[in-house]
């Protein structure tokens, strides 16, 4: 396993299923930028992605995470994952279900050193949403 593997599939276990956000003053560069979420009021660094984590356990519970495969090239790498979890509270302005759902994700992140410094995303969020009886 790669040295940028380790670190992926360390910020899902470690991070996003935890919550434990003082994690990501060690996982993210400074000026981590997150092109995949909206504007966050923190501005860039780590604080961002302690909004987004926050933002997620707000919404979600029993969140699991499946990275399937990482590819990586010098700085940068891209990964497959399912997001798995209930839905606890609001979520993209839908009240919460108690239901479970899955949604695939596709990721791409740029390093500096052992730091993430950026961070893409495709997700299936409308498919999350069907499962979850928010949309047809």
């Amino acid at each position: 396993m790669t040295r940028h593997e380790q670190i992926i599939r360390g910020i899902y276990r470690d991070l996003f299923e935890t919550g434990d956000t003082d994690l990501a003053d060690r996982l993210v560069t400074a000026d981590f930028v997150d092109h995949a979420a909206p504007p966050s009021p923190a501005g860039p660094g780590p604080d961002n992605l302690k909004a987004a984590v926050a933002f997620l356990h707000s919404a979600l519970g029993d969140i699991r995470y499946e990275v399937h495969e990482v590819l990586s090239a010098g700085d940068q790498a891209a990964y497959r994952a399912t997001l798995t979890a209930v839905q606890h509270g609001p979520l993209f302005g839908h009240p919460p279900t108690g239901g479970r759902f899955s949604m695939q994700q596709i990721h791409m992140v740029r390093f500096d050193g052992d730091r993430i410094a950026e961070h893409w995303a495709c997700r299936d969020d409308l498919g999350a949403l069907r499962q979850l009886g928010h949309l047809p």
